[in-house]
């Protein structure tokens, strides 16, 4: 009875959960250029980026061929030739100077149509010429086949939502390997229920998914502690799976994992355990192995690319990183950074306390130090000052908290009940005072102003050749749009459409002076 009674508590935390996050996801109104991003690497099949150009011209294109094999031949040789690949791209578009795009040419770059459905090939494409892996975006498109032909923020959320229920299972399923079954109803609320959830969710990119492989990565690393490190041909094959699986997701999956495999080779080491350090070793080659094979174009992103490891990036980066990426962790964790910074300082009293106490050190360890190691990587290696890398430490952060406070109560069902309170006061206080990040409300206004203007055409002026797919819900909205850096302004002089046009709608991007 009392098994069912909980479940019944737990289903009902799940669905205040989804009800939560649908009363913010019909706040949002704009989207950030990366969100918009996520749309057309997934359904367009004429560019990953709304060119101002125009749509790719597909006789000139040299790294397309029928044969999907010798397409990703082409891509890689180019990606490795720089100057080679330039000329190309230069002469891929319909010259270099900007033309008006029509509000139908927009939607087709957001939705998919029949010819586009399960075409899985051209988003494997899309992302190779990116900088991140397709896994995301097979599921994107996925989704976005139940709206053919039309667009929606639901599509997006649909996946995070998905996700963010995966990960409120696999912290149910890490505490109940961890015994403390009566943590997961306080730990589930205080992480999913932040400020932090909140806004990994509404990002329509691929951090949510992040987030769950992350945890299950961790889950299945404590299965194999649990065993004595005796890895079984079904942890072998999980193993794989989700190491493969997070590496096909985002990149930084795999720095995290590495810390997590880090930590667990040393604690092998330390056993002289030699034959499972090369077991469990060589499931990370294994997976790296078929995680290339599938998705030849990481080389490229990895290694070469802006984003790569070899990329150089600001040496006092690091130093600027480090404090924001804290004061964000306590502000998406307690809505506030001074009540965040003083909880943390009472967690972690408590924990250097306990942590005198405790028997096994290991466990302890196992979940810290990848977290701590983790931050200080991506702080050097991220390349904005943005929330989004830290967002997959949330729920980490949130299962480690609890197990400290935990140490307080002596009494299970006191703890239970005192923590359950601390839980929903926090979660209710972050979602009174705070609004969660990439909702853009303020976007509305820019929309009432296009459907007043809808048979008006467009001018718009962006002084970058990607930051105008922020406007996206413009650009489908008004007759035609004509996309134009300030340097290109001397166009319109001259401009043949505008001569027979009493009006147009000149929209200038307030950054440029």
């Amino acid at each position: 009875m009392k098994d069912k009674v909980k479940k019944i508590i737990y289903l009902i935390c799940l669905i205040l959960i989804c009800a939560l996050m649908f009363f913010w996801i019909d706040k949002k109104e704009g989207f950030h250029e990366d969100e918009t991003f996520s749309y057309g690497s997934s359904n367009c099949d004429d560019c990953n980026v709304y060119q101002v150009y125009g749509k790719r011209d597909e006789n000139n294109i040299i790294f397309l061929d029928e044969n999907p094999f010798i397409t990703i031949k082409n891509l890689i040789y180019y990606k490795l030739k720089p100057d080679e690949y330039k000329k190309v791209y230069d002469e891929t578009y319909n010259g270099h100077t900007p033309i008006w795009r029509s509000s139908e040419e927009a939607t087709e770059y957001m939705t998919l149509d029949k010819d586009e459905l399960f075409n899985y090939f051209i988003v494997y494409y899309n992302t190779g010429e990116d900088v991140h892996p397709p896994l995301f975006y097979f599921l994107v498109h996925f989704v976005s086949s139940f709206w053919l032909g039309s667009f929606s923020k639901y599509i997006i959320f649909i996946v995070n939502l998905v996700f963010l229920l995966l990960t409120c299972f696999m912290i149910k399923k890490i505490l109940e390997i961890l015994k403390k079954e009566y943590l997961i109803f306080p730990t589930t609320i205080f992480y999913a229920m932040s400020i932090g959830a909140i806004s990994t969710v509404m990002f329509q990119r691929m951090y949510m998914m992040l987030t769950f492989f992350g945890l299950w990565f961790l889950y299945v690393n404590l299965k194999i502690y649990f065993n004595e490190f005796e890895l079984t041909k079904k942890l072998k094959f999980e193993l794989c799976l989700v190491t493969i699986l997070g590496f096909l997701t985002q990149y930084y999956f795999c720095v995290y994992a590495a810390f997590v495999a880090l930590v667990m080779l040393i604690l092998l080491i330390k056993r002289k355990e030699k034959e499972k350090v090369k077991t469990y070793i060589f499931q990370f080659i294994k997976s790296a192995i078929i995680g290339i094979i599938v998705f030849i174009p990481c080389i490229y992103h990895i290694f070469f690319s802006y984003r790569g490891v070899t990329f150089q990036r600001d040496k006092q980066n690091f130093f600027e990183m480090v404090p924001l990426f804290i004061e964000n962790i306590l502000k998406l964790q307690f809505g506030n950074e001074i009540i965040g910074l003083v909880a943390m300082i009472a967690i972690i009293i408590i924990s250097i306390i306990s942590f005198k106490k405790i028997k096994n050190k290991e466990l302890p360890i196992l979940f810290i130090v990848p977290v701590l190691l983790y931050l200080l990587l991506i702080s050097k290696l991220a390349p904005f000052k943005s929330v989004r890398y830290i967002m997959n430490l949330l729920p980490l952060i949130s299962i480690i908290i609890m197990l400290i406070l935990d140490k307080i109560f002596k009494n299970k069902k006191i703890g239970f009940i005192v923590l359950t309170i601390f839980a929903l006061t926090i979660s209710v206080y972050t979602n009174l005072v705070n609004t969660p990040k990439y909702l853009y409300v303020s976007y509305a206004d820019y929309m009432e102003v296009a459907e007043k203007n809808k048979d008006n055409k467009l001018v718009f002026v962006c002084d970058t050749v990607y930051n105008h797919l922020r406007n996206i819900k413009e650009f489908m909205t008004y007759e035609e749009s004509l996309i134009l850096a300030p340097e290109n302004l001397e166009q319109l002089e001259n401009d043949e459409k505008l001569k027979n046009e009493d009006e147009f709608i000149l929209s200038i991007q307030k950054w440029i002076r």
